[in-house]
């Protein structure tokens, strides 16, 4: 297999043949016919000076002809000739005695009066020649037989230019084409440069360096361009793989608390005789550890099924007014046991009508269990909670605020991620939760169409903010 430089300089020397080998054909053909042409025009021009000196001195034809080419070369003809209908020579001028050629009576029978026809013959001296010939009438011969002006010249010099343009072209098409050659390669390597650097990258990183970069190019051409997107990919496959990292790191920690505890506590049980209350006590404990490692099992195979897009949504019409007060009904002993006020605002209209959404309803019921429950989590006692719902011309919002603890500046860009738990103080008591919670509850609005926000400071409270089409 032939490497990439190696097929673009064949291109480029295929290419190159091809516009050489046409350029020399096309100046060839060109260099023949302009030299034909040139002669043509002489051995015209001779005849037409023939024919007029003939019509001063023997009477012939008409002489109001005049000369209609200016010619660039005025060629002296090899032969010169008067011929009779019976096809004798009547005069004859020769150059060379090489450059005699034979009379057609055939041909000169079919030349029309006052017509200049032009023909090429090989004569016996392997003399190529090319002949003017043109019949004119005459008015004192006994019958009034016309006559016919022959003028030649011989094309071995026309032959001798052709052989040095081939010559010339049989030297100069291959040093075109090494010299091109030569440059194809140059032009291929530098062009291939900066691929070379993005190849030689990519093997590091094959090497599990994610930190490598390739360097931009001065300009930002199609290379430079790949180049940045190259970057630009493995950006984003490193964040991936540090977010994997983290996820697994997380997950590992927030599986084994569980595994943990119940292993303590069977081991405690067991080692010496218990009485049914501490044996109930143990199992209570170790169901409740049951029920948090299966819920954080099923967020984790969500999040998981919901990165490779095997989570489908079943979106129908839905009341989502008649949700949101389903909801406040279900949650509101944990907010009263809790010292909390729970409270539901839902749009103001004069018909009394319910927000219509097209949704997934059991997604968007784990979407506001989740924020009310965080929202009732980090309020302390004697404060309130608020879920409220509205329209605009473009969005159905919806909003859960309380008057809680606040999220800490430095944590609001990344409550969003996954396992990620609040900065604790020291006298905040400890929460439970897997930090799943709005990682979930982001995905379900983005699969929706929707945002989510969040707005917070510290003592004074939280408000989520979910815009929903």
């Amino acid at each position: 297999m032939f490497s990439l430089r190696i097929k673009l300089t064949i291109y480029y020397l295929a290419i190159l043949t091809l516009i050489l080998v046409g350029m020399g054909v096309a100046s060839y053909i060109y260099l023949s016919r302009t030299l034909l042409a040139t002669i043509d025009a002489s051995l015209f021009d001779q005849v037409d000076r023939i024919e007029r000196h003939l019509a001063h001195t023997a009477g012939i034809g008409s002489a109001s002809r005049v000369n209609r080419h200016e010619l660039l070369v005025d060629l002296t003809p090899h032969l010169t000739q008067i011929i009779d209908v019976q096809g004798k020579v009547i005069d004859e001028v020769l150059d060379l005695p090489r450059y005699a050629v034979s009379v057609d009576r055939l041909a000169l029978a079919g030349i029309a009066p006052g017509r200049t026809e032009f023909s090429t013959m090989t004569n016996g001296e392997q003399q190529v020649v090319r002949l003017a010939t043109r019949r004119v009438s005459s008015r004192e011969q006994e019958r009034g037989e016309d006559l016919f002006i022959r003028s030649g010249q011989s094309l071995e010099s026309i032959a001798i230019a052709r052989r040095r343009l081939l010559f010339l072209l049989a030297v100069a098409v291959p040093l075109a084409l090494l010299m091109g050659g030569l440059g194809g390669g140059v032009i291929a390597n530098q062009a291939l440069r900066p691929v070379d650097r993005i190849r030689r990258t990519a093997e590091r990183i094959n090497g599990g360096d994610l930190t490598e970069r390739v360097p931009l190019p001065g300009t930002m051409d199609e290379i430079g361009q790949l180049a940045a997107t190259f970057n630009q990919m493995i950006a984003r496959l490193q964040a991936a793989f540090d977010r994997q990292r983290q996820f697994t790191s997380d997950a590992s920690h927030e599986l084994r608390t569980p595994l943990a505890i119940m292993r303590g506590d069977i081991e405690i049980a067991l080692r010496r005789i218990r009485t049914s209350d501490e044996y109930q006590t143990v199992l209570t404990s170790t169901l409740d550890e049951v029920v948090r490692l299966s819920r954080l099992i099923e967020d984790l195979l969500l999040l998981a099924r919901a990165d490779i897009g095997k989570v489908e949504l079943q979106c129908r019409p839905m009341n989502l007014s008649l949700l949101c007060r389903d909801l406040i009904d279900y949650i509101a002993p944990l907010a009263h046991q809790q010292g909390l006020d729970l409270n539901l605002r839902l749009p103001a209209s004069p018909k009394g009508e319910d927000v219509i959404i097209i949704a997934d309803e059991n997604r968007l019921r784990q979407l506001l269990l989740n924020l009310i429950g965080n929202a009732i989590k980090y309020t302390d006692s004697g404060g309130w909670v608020e879920l409220s719902l509205d329209r605009d011309d473009r969005w159905i919002v919806i909003q859960v605020r309380d008057n809680g603890r606040g999220i800490p500046a430095e944590d609001q860009p990344q409550i969003f991620e996954r396992f990620f738990r609040r900065s604790r103080m020291a006298t905040e008591p400890n929460i439970p939760g897997s930090g799943l919670g709005l990682a979930i509850s982001k995905w379900i609005v983005e699969s929706h169409g929707g945002t989510i926000g969040v707005r917070s400071e510290p003592g004074q409270g939280t408000e989520v903010t979910v815009r929903l089409r």
